[in-house]
């Protein structure tokens, strides 16, 4: 679990505060995916959530402090509403790798048809701007990293216990099957071509028999 505000520890926030709260998370979710974060301006911020700058300085110390907590929220909506559904099914892993695969190009394309921008992994985006910049974002996106590996390696596991795929280090193929889904949702953002993600994810169970 990634690190909350100080304000936020605990049961105290009142009801109205939360709502502020949540605003602020939920609009820097959105902003640092499309934007970036040297891209996303605090009073940006402010303006967009409808809050004052004050407010944003009673929750979370810096920006840095509220892309970490955006890091924590993104993937708790994105571990509720992709991961556990697909990898919770009865289907066998492979399946499930299949099905991860299709749910991202459909995300991708949602946001390229409403926006015009192919968004790519929101994760990835922010360990590519900010690793060598911020250590609590670079944290904050490794943890959500190995969370995705650790899915992707149960699926592994129960492909080999089905004999779906060869035996093996597991682990190590999770990481390679992230790194090339990670590699093709860049490629696909850089070129705005979905089907280059599409094509290079159709790889992946060459890389998870390797």
């Amino acid at each position: 679990m990634m690190a909350a505000c100080d304000r936020c520890k605990g049961d105290g926030m009142a009801d109205a505060e939360r709502g502020t709260h949540e605003r602020l998370l939920n609009t820097a979710v959105h902003l640092l995916w499309e934007r970036s974060y040297q891209g996303t301006s605090v009073d940006e911020l402010c303006r967009k959530a409808g809050i004052r700058k004050g407010s944003f300085y009673h929750f979370f110390r810096s920006k840095a402090d509220l892309a970490a907590a955006a890091i924590d929220a993104a993937w708790r909506h994105t571990e509720q509403a992709v991961f556990a559904p697909i990898f919770g099914s009865d289907e066998g892993g492979m399946a499930q790798l299949e099905r991860l695969i299709d749910r991202v190009d459909e995300i991708q394309g949602a946001n390229l048809k409403s926006r015009g921008l192919y968004l790519g992994c929101p994760f990835g985006n922010l360990g590519q701007e900010m690793a060598n910049v911020d250590e609590a974002i670079r944290q904050a996106v490794q943890r959500v990293f190995a969370r995705h590996c650790d899915y992707i390696e149960a699926a592994l596991q129960r492909a080999g216990e089905d004999r779906d795929i060869p035996p093996g280090d597991m682990h190590r193929r999770a990481e390679q099957v992230f790194a090339l889904f990670e590699g093709a949702l860049l490629m696909a953002k850089v070129a705005k071509d979905p089907a280059l993600f599409r094509g290079i994810a159709a790889s992946v169970r060459a890389v998870a028999a390797a």
